[in-house]
């Protein structure tokens, strides 16, 4: 008997350990103004040994809810609520292993639309973490062996980018600049600052000189670029009073950047972007724009749109042209 009885001690003791070493995260929390057609889903992007996840968390009649999900190591998860009521949206939160994290979730209706959005209120024991990644979305702490030197990157790339807008001396810029920063692409958001439309002779010079400064064969700088040059196009086709506006941005490419890479990938954004507005120019943009990228499988991608504005222009050539006379 005390044989028996050791035996199923020992069992015991092993499914509690091997319970305990697998206690996943607990999420718990509440959605307002839920109604039976809404979804609730868990979302976790995919690592190289694992595939994505995506789950759908039971809500309660009364919007309330908890859900157990497995996690080798810290994450980042999603949690995508669609109200076909209200609508769509997402927030980031932060899972760990044996942690339990709450998020309230209510609908705040945007003062200028009619658009509805997601106020997140974090507690639990990973409170921090996940108003952390809520705020900094596009970066995922699985990168970094912990959370702190998670932080601490993010942390040292608004001290670095905040001294950049204040050595520009302007304080407008400097709060717009902290306002739009996104960490994972350094540079790009921010050239949102100046619509594309703007007119480049009335723009502060703070943003010229933050411009001029970029280094136009670095690879972060990509994005930036790529907007810069969409507004530098307009800003040329709207002083010649009319004309392509592809034409300058590629023309400007060509004489600020030498890296093939950064040729490639731009060019082809601006002719992804301009070829359905540029259609009676669309073949010697597109000749210009065959000489600067040298990447054949970004030129095949564009080409079908190529030739249906081609074609598209050929026909409003053979209607203007007269007929003959009889």
């Amino acid at each position: 008997m005390k044989k028996i009885f050791f035996i199923t001690a020992l069992t015991c003791l092993t499914l509690l350990t091997s319970c305990s070493n697998d206690k996943g995260a607990t999420i718990t929390g509440s959605v307002d103004r839920w109604t039976e057609n809404s979804r609730l889903i868990l979302g976790i992007m995919a690592e190289e040994t694992q595939d994505p996840i995506m789950a759908e968390i039971p809500v309660g009649s009364d919007g309330t809810f908890s859900y157990h999900q497995k996690v080798e190591k810290p994450t980042v998860a999603s949690i995508i609520i669609n109200n076909p009521g209200i609508g769509m949206n997402r927030i980031s939160l932060f899972l760990e292993n044996g942690k339990t994290v709450n998020v309230d979730l209510k609908h705040v209706k945007e003062v200028e639309s009619e658009a509805y959005g997601i106020e997140p209120t974090f507690t639990g024991d990973t409170k921090a973490e996940s108003e952390f990644v809520n705020e900094n979305k596009s970066i995922d702490p699985r990168d970094f062996e912990t959370f702190t030197a998670f932080k601490d990157s993010i942390d040292k790339y608004y001290a670095e980018r905040l001294e950049r807008a204040k050595a520009i001396g302007n304080p407008a810029f400097e709060k717009d600049y902290i306002a739009v920063y996104d960490p994972m692409n350094q540079n790009a958001r921010l050239v949102n600052y100046i619509p594309h439309d703007a007119n480049l002779d009335s723009v502060e010079t703070a943003y010229m000189d933050y411009i001029n400064q970029l280094d136009f064969n670095d690879p972060v700088n990509e994005n930036a670029l790529q907007q810069y040059l969409i507004t530098y196009g307009r800003f040329v086709q709207k002083k010649k009073e009319g004309g392509s506006a592809t034409m300058p941005s590629l023309e400007e490419l060509t004489r600020r950047t030498q890296n093939q890479t950064m040729l490639n990938n731009i060019s082809s954004h601006l002719m992804f972007f301009f070829l359905m507005i540029d259609t009676p120019y669309v073949e010697s943009v597109w000749a210009k724009y065959t000489e600067i990228c040298k990447d054949e499988s970004q030129i095949n991608e564009l080409r079908p749109r190529y030739e249906a504005r081609k074609s598209d222009l050929e026909k409003v050539r053979n209607k203007a042209k007269p007929k003959d006379a009889h």
